[in-house]
């Protein structure tokens, strides 16, 4: 009765129901100075922190399974042993405002939403910045996602390949491409008459590919993918040190395998890599590329 009213676990009960309250406290001191496995790390996190002092608990995280890919990083822990090193060190973040997504759900298969992004790196600290373009790629049921980086403008040539190394990476292809109006993919627009660019026209003709064309920064049609781009943008590329294109994106496809693709999605509440596997099935073959 007592675990059903205070809503705890009925092993936790019976752990304090024969203490006294002089015992409960000291049961309570000793937690409180039994040492965490994450102490181990307080200098190093600490360093971190201060070289990038808004580094996100996220961030931090994955920096420990870079570091220890056999060691158990909860996420929770993780952020309240952050947030108590930042008080203790006098070391604050700014805060984040949190940002729209739609959550419209569709079934397997059937959508891939596309972005490009742009941001600045550092080769090292204090060096010159190097500006990298990025094209993000999503499957909208699973969630699981894709992520393709240059170090020079896209070009339409350059969009397609990075799109036929998207569908290689997911092994299929959806049946229909959310984008947004982009001189990549469309020459014009008047009153829904879309006139594509020719190389674009024969690579969704080959694939049977049906397209739909949104405004940009549109949450409502295509939310997950500004999402995305946001991610790569702020959780990977930023406070990170860039080491050379072909590293890059290696790093970022291993960080998506850690991180976006393996941990429970805040909207579906799934993890997107077990449900792209049930997706995968739904996904149509990938045409040979036009010669």
């Amino acid at each position: 009765q007592v675990s059903r009213a205070l809503s705890l676990n009925i092993k936790t009960v019976g752990k304090y129901w024969l203490l006294s309250p002089e015992e409960v406290g000291e049961v309570f001191k000793r937690g409180k100075q039994r040492a965490k496995r994450t102490d181990a790390y307080e200098a190093t996190l600490v360093a971190w922190i201060r070289e990038f002092p808004d580094l996100s608990s996220s961030q931090i995280r994955d920096r420990l399974q870079q570091i220890q890919p056999d060691g158990c990083f909860r996420e929770r822990t993780v952020r309240r042993y952050v947030a108590s090193l930042r008080k203790k060190h006098n070391l604050p973040r700014q805060e984040e405002s949190r940002q729209y997504e739609s959550v419209d759900e569709l079934p397997p298969g059937q959508q891939l939403q596309l972005d490009f992004g742009e941001t600045w790196v550092r080769p090292s600290r204090g060096a010159t910045p190097v500006k990298l373009y990025c094209m993000g790629a999503v499957l909208a049921h699973s969630r699981y996602k894709y992520a393709l980086w240059r170090d020079r403008p896209f070009t339409t040539v350059t969009f397609l390949d990075a799109m036929n190394s998207c569908f290689a990476f997911f092994g299929g292809m959806p049946a229909e491409l959310v984008i947004d109006q982009d001189k990549l993919a469309v020459v014009s627009e008047n009153h829904g008459d879309i006139l594509f660019t020719q190389e674009f026209e024969a690579f969704k003709q080959d694939g049977k590919l049906q397209v739909r064309l949104c405004r940009k920064h549109d949450p409502e049609s295509k939310g997950k993918i500004e999402a995305v781009i946001k991610y790569l943008k702020y959780h990977f590329a930023k406070n990170r040190y860039y080491k050379g294109l072909a590293d890059w994106n290696e790093e970022t496809l291993e960080w998506l395998g850690r991180t976006g693709n393996a941990c429970v999605h805040g909207t579906t509440k799934k993890v997107p890599a077990e449900v792209f596997l049930f997706e995968q099935q739904h996904l149509r073959p990938v045409p040979f590329p036009r010669q």
